[in-house]
C-alpha cells in the first residue's frame, strides 16, 4: 500500500469513528421539556460503549480473524466472540451498578418526582429490589451494534485478504508467463539457427555464388532474433522482413521442382506483433512440403486489414521428408503456447488442418 493510500485510509477511519463517537450526543440531545430527555450520564454510557465497540472492531479485524479464523482455530474464535458478546451485553449492568442514575424529568407534572412504578423509570444506583437493572435499549441496541461491527470488521478483513490473494496470484501468473515466454524464445532460437546454418552450409559446399548474400541475410536474421525479439512486441514490418529473409534463404538451397508462392497485402505500417510468431509455421511448411523428386508447391500469404493479421500457409506432405524430424512439433507447440499467453481472450484464432497429404495453417490475430 502506498503512502497516499495509507493516509487516505487513516483519514477515512478517523472520520468514520469520530462520527460514531458523536452519535450519542446527537441522538440524545433532546430538550429538557422532552418527556424522554436523557441525562449526561446516558450520553456517557453510550459514548463508553461506542469506544469499546471501536476497540472490538480492530481486535476482531487485526487479531481474531487473521490469528484464529484464518488459521482454522474455530473453537477458540467462537469462544472469543461469545465472551466479547457477553461483555457488551452486561456492560450496561456494570455501568448501572456504579453510576448514580437519576430519573428523567417529565413535563406536565409540576416538577414532582416521577412515579417509581412508571414504565420508563430508570434504576437508582446499586439497584433496588423489585426494579429492573437496566432499561431495554442498552441490551438490544448494544447487541445489535456488536453484531453489526462483527459483520463489518470481519467482512472488510476477509474481502481485503481475498483481494490481496488475488493480486498475489495475478503477480505469480504474470511472472510465470514472463518466465515461460523467455523459455519458449530460448527454445525457438537454437532450433531456428541450427536449420538456417545447415542451409548456408549446403550453399557453401557447392561453392554457390549465393553464399555471401545468404550470410548477409543470416546476419540480418540474427540481429532481429538477438535484439528485437527481446521485446514483447515488434513492428510488423520487421517480422515480415524476417520471414522474407528466411524464405529467400530457403530458395537458395531448393531446386526448380519447388514452387514458392509468397504474398503480402495491406498496410503494415504502425502495426505491432509478438516477435518470432510466424516463423514456426513457415519453417514447418518447408520441412514437410519439399521433395527432391516430386514437384511441390508452398503457399504463404499475409493480409493485413482492419487491425487484424490474416496469415496462411499451405503445403503438401512428403513422407520422405519426415524421416528424422521427431522435433518438428516443438516449434508449433511453442507458438501455440505463446499465442495463448500473448493473445488470450479471443484475440487470436488458429486453425490447423493436418492430414496425410497436406498441411494447412490459418492464423488470425489482433494487431496492436
Amino acid at each position: 500500500m502506498t503512502i497516499n493510500k495509507k493516509i487516505l485510509t487513516l483519514v477515512i477511519h478517523i472520520a468514520v469513528w469520530t462520527g460514531f463517537l458523536l452519535l450519542p450526543f446527537v441522538l440524545f440531545s433532546g430538550s429538557r421539556e422532552s418527556p424522554f430527555a436523557p441525562e449526561r450520564k446516558i450520553q456517557f454510557l453510550f459514548f463508553t460503549m461506542n469506544c469499546c465497540l471501536i476497540g472490538f472492531y480492530y481486535l476482531h479485524s487485526l487479531v481474531l480473524v487473521p490469528k484464529l479464523l484464518a488459521e482454522r482455530k474455530i473453537a477458540l474464535y467462537v469462544g472469543s466472540i461469545l465472551a466479547l458478546m457477553a461483555f457488551f451485553i452486561f456492560l450496561p449492568h456494570i455501568y448501572f451498578q456504579f453510576v448514580d442514575f437519576p430519573s428523567p424529568r417529565f413535563s406536565g407534572n409540576g416538577g414532582n418526582p416521577p412515579n417509581p412504578d412508571a414504565p420508563h423509570n430508570f434504576p437508582k444506583a446499586g439497584g433496588h429490589r423489585g426494579r429492573r437493572w437496566f432499561f431495554p435499549f442498552p441490551f438490544t441496541g448494544t447487541l445489535f451494534l456488536f453484531l453489526l461491527i462483527l459483520i463489518i470488521s470481519g467482512g472488510i478483513k476477509i474481502i481485503n485478504q481475498w483481494f490481496r490473494s488475488e493480486r498475489r496470484n495475478e503477480e505469480i501468473e504474470r511472472e510465470k508467463a514472463t518466465t515461460e515466454l523467455a523459455l519458449l524464445k530460448s527454445q525457438i532460437n537454437p532450433h531456428f539457427f541450427f536449420n538456417t546454418l545447415n542451409n548456408i552450409y549446403a550453399l557453401a559446399i557447392t561453392n554457390s555464388p549465393g553464399t555471401a548474400p545468404a550470410i548477409m541475410k543470416l546476419s540480418s536474421i540474427m540481429r532481429y532474433v538477438l535484439d528485437d525479439s527481446r521485446n514483447n512486441y515488434v513492428p510488423l514490418n520487421k517480422e515480415i522482413r524476417f520471414v522474407e529473409n528466411f524464405i529467400s534463404l530457403q530458395k537458395d538451397r531448393l531446386t526448380d521442382k519447388v514452387t514458392i508462392q509468397f504474398s503480402c497485402e495491406g498496410n503494415t505500417d504502425d502495426k505491432q506483433i509478438a516477435p518470432l510468431l510466424l516463423i514456426a509455421f513457415v519453417e514447418n511448411a518447408f520441412k514437410y512440403g519439399v521433395s527432391a523428386h516430386q514437384p511441390s508447391v508452398i503457399t504463404i500469404t499475409i493480409k493485413v486489414s482492419g487491425g487484424q493479421l490474416d496469415f496462411m500457409t499451405n503445403n503438401q506432405k512428403f513422407p520422405t521428408t519426415m524421416a528424422g524430424l521427431s522435433n518438428t512439433g516443438i516449434g508449433l507447440r511453442n507458438t501455440r503456447r505463446r499465442l495463448e499467453l500473448l493473445y488470450a481472450d479471443g484475440k487470436h484464432s488458429l486453425h490447423i488442418d493436418d492430414d496425410k497429404n497436406a498441411f494447412h495453417v490459418h492464423l488470425i490475430l489482433d494487431l496492436i
